[in-house]
């Protein structure tokens, strides 16, 4: 199908969809634009009940949030593209659409990265990790961010990050509705669509689905995916509720000559010479989310309340290589439940919670990998001194198959909304995951005795704020690990799967360090982020990613003709010093680290334009401006100069 023939059916899809939610219910409104509905509005439907405000998220302070109107008007085509603009952070993309991602987190990658939906767990039981093409970002009112220093406390193995993404819970007179679509590179095209309507005085249920297809770059990667998701929620009164979600994804996409090591040469950037071995390697998943919450608000102090949910989850993953040959399928269950909540003691701040969990791998091709059961239960206390004097005591601990790992922590801070200076440190434990103790093939090799990281952080950081035109924040951190786990790689020529296995070395340590700058001057804005990151292992120094990773942006932002016109149009780019990257094992969906090519170093540069017209954000992005060559992940080259656009359109019936 032509350009011109998608567009008129997507205009046509648009106008469907606004002309079925015209007819099913007429009422005046004010704008509705999703980012302008917050949950916690009281006046906009006096008859309905209104969402308990917190439900489900983070009890602490977040070290960062990504607010609703950020997503709306976000030009991304999966959730790792909104991530990647938390400080600290960097993406290793293979450029393909489905293919997994690496997000790395102060020098941590996604085994050691937890992310929740409302507080409930999203890794994989097996291998503990998270496909970020799996969770749909309009499913999202906002995302909450914890990085290394409490993260271990309020989720098992969040030694390196706790990523919260906090569902929206749609409340009005009116019924809702959304359409999201994008077309990028390679016939890259997703269309998300949102329903919401208010039964009765008490219940809302909220509906949603989303489609994702390509047709690759390369032979061998073409991607689809489902999503279906839904949401119902009954209010008792003002500070009761319940919520029942359920989330299902479904995707099958080629995999790139299985995802072999190759060397990185300027022949990997011929489009005519892509690092296809083989046509019919392929990667399939399925997954199911579930979960019932109860939530009670405390009616005197809007921070209180307690939350508490039960949950099943069901994972599976296929991988298959008929050129090895290689088949491999994992199917794993999680269910249990968590109690979180929040009140005021003492003049202080408790945030607490439990949770007891079991992971169950029901069926592996490769290997019987046992269940594992645990419990946890942790506490944070924050109390504010003087009115510019803060501290915090922490505390976790975890059961894990009849071992007790513990995690303490305390933070110190001082200053103001404009200047502050806050420390910390904490001692935690990371529990090696089902995949690193028990995986036996041919290509990769378990290792049950395994034993736990043991990590020490420690952190400062300093923030700066000049009026509203100008702020600054910088945080140098320490962090020391015993016993890390590690994979180790040999490759016996090329190009051949390598023989990987996992194992504990001695030490692993990591000095970094985070800056980010938010200027605006009239109408102009800029915004500047700086990693470092230098990494010993063992006492060698590793460069697994940029030892400087640079990103930042350059916009115009103005409201035109007379407010009928919200425009944003500017330039953003990255550059990253030389590194080796991870590569992506599929048997065992784990990124490992490469051992072939020193890579970069790179930058690339895109141009961008988002524009609100009445309710509807609509966006352009034109990716690699000068067609820089260059790679995230060996072994695939990322975007060259190509362009994406798209309209995201909320709207009262």
């Amino acid at each position: 199908m032509n350009l011109s023939a998608r567009c008129l059916l997507c205009s046509a899809g648009f106008i469907f969809f606004a002309a079925m939610s015209s007819a099913s219910y007429a009422f005046p409104h004010a704008d509705s634009a999703k980012s302008e509905r917050p949950d916690t509005s009281r006046s906009s439907a006096g008859h309905l009940v209104p969402p308990v405000a917190d439900a489900g998220s983070i009890m602490g302070e977040p070290s960062y949030t990504i607010s609703d109107s950020e997503i709306t008007w976000n030009d991304y085509t999966y959730s790792g593209q909104v991530l990647q603009q938390i400080p600290g952070s960097f993406l290793a993309d293979m450029s393909q659409p489905g293919d997994p991602s690496e997000l790395y987190f102060d020098g941590l990658g996604s085994d050691h990265v937890k992310y929740t939906m409302d507080g409930v767990d999203l890794n994989e039981p097996t291998t503990s990790t998270l496909n970020l093409y799996q969770f749909p970002m309009e499913l999202a009112h906002h995302v909450e961010f914890l990085d290394g220093l409490r993260a271990p406390i309020y989720e098992y193995n969040a030694t390196g990050a706790l990523v919260n993404f906090q569902t929206y819970l749609y409340s009005d007179s009116v019924p809702f509705s959304q359409v999201r679509h994008v077309e990028g590179p390679y016939n890259y095209l997703i269309t998300d669509g949102i329903f919401s309507q208010n039964i009765g005085f008490k219940s809302n249920i909220d509906l949603g689905f989303e489609h994702q297809t390509s047709d690759g770059r390369f032979v061998n990667s073409v991607y689809s995916g489902w999503n279906i998701r839904g949401t119902y929620r009954y209010s008792f009164d003002s500070t009761d509720q319940i919520t029942a979600t359920d989330l299902y994804y479904r995707t099958k996409g080629g995999m790139t000559g299985g995802d072999l090591p190759y060397n990185v040469n300027i022949t990997i950037f011929d489009q005519g010479l892509s690092p296809v071995r083989n046509q019919y390697a392929n990667l399939t998943y399925w997954q199911h989310h579930a979960q019932v919450s109860y939530s009670h608000a405390d009616p005197v102090d809007s921070a209180s309340f307690f939350t508490a949910t039960a949950f099943y989850d069901y994972y599976n993953f296929e991988y298959g290589d008929v050129s090895t040959p290689y088949f491999f399928t994992n199917v794993s269950e999680r269910y249990g439940g968590n109690l979180r909540g929040s009140e005021m003691v003492a003049f202080t701040r408790l945030n607490f919670g439990a949770a007891a969990a079991r992971d169950v791998t029901t069926y592996n091709s490769g290997c019987v990998i046992p269940s594992r059961t645990r419990f946890s239960i942790y506490g944070d206390d924050e109390f504010d001194l003087l009115n510019f004097i803060r501290a915090g005591v922490f505390g976790r601990g975890d059961l894990i198959s009849g071992k007790f790992h513990p995690a303490l922590g305390a933070s110190f801070g001082l200053g103001t909304d404009n200047f502050s200076i806050d420390a910390g440190a904490v001692m935690s434990s990371h529990v090696p995951d089902l995949s690193e103790m028990y995986f036996k093939t041919t290509d990769f090799t378990g290792n049950p005795d395994l034993m736990a990281e043991s990590d020490k952080l420690l952190e400062v950081t300093a923030t700066a704020k000049f009026g509203e035109s100008f702020d600054v924040l910088v945080k140098p951190y320490a962090r020391f690990i015993d016993n890390p786990i590690y994979f180790r790689t040999k490759y016996s020529g090329q190009p051949v799967y390598p023989s990987i296995s996992v194992v504990n070395l001695n030490t692993r340590d990591i000095y970094g360090l985070d800056a980010t700058v938010n200027l605006s001057i009239w109408k102009f804005g800029a915004q500047g982020n700086l990693n470092y990151v230098y990494e010993r292992v063992d006492g060698n120094g590793v460069i697994t990613l940029p030892k400087y990773f640079i990103s930042g942006q350059l916009y115009f932002h103005d409201i035109l003709f007379t407010g009928h016109l919200n425009v944003k149009v500017g330039v953003r780019g990255k550059y990253m010093s030389s590194f080796m990257g991870s590569e992506f094992y599929p048997v065992a969906l784990v990124y490992y680290p490469a051992e072939l090519n020193v890579l970069g170093p790179y930058g690339s540069t895109d141009f961008f334009l988002q524009a609100k017209i009445g309710d509807a954000v609509v966006f352009l992005t034109i990716y690699n401006l000068t067609g820089e060559n260059y790679v995230l992940t060996p072994i695939y080259p990322a975007l060259n100069n190509s362009f994406a656009f798209g309209i995201n359109w909320p709207f009262l019936n």
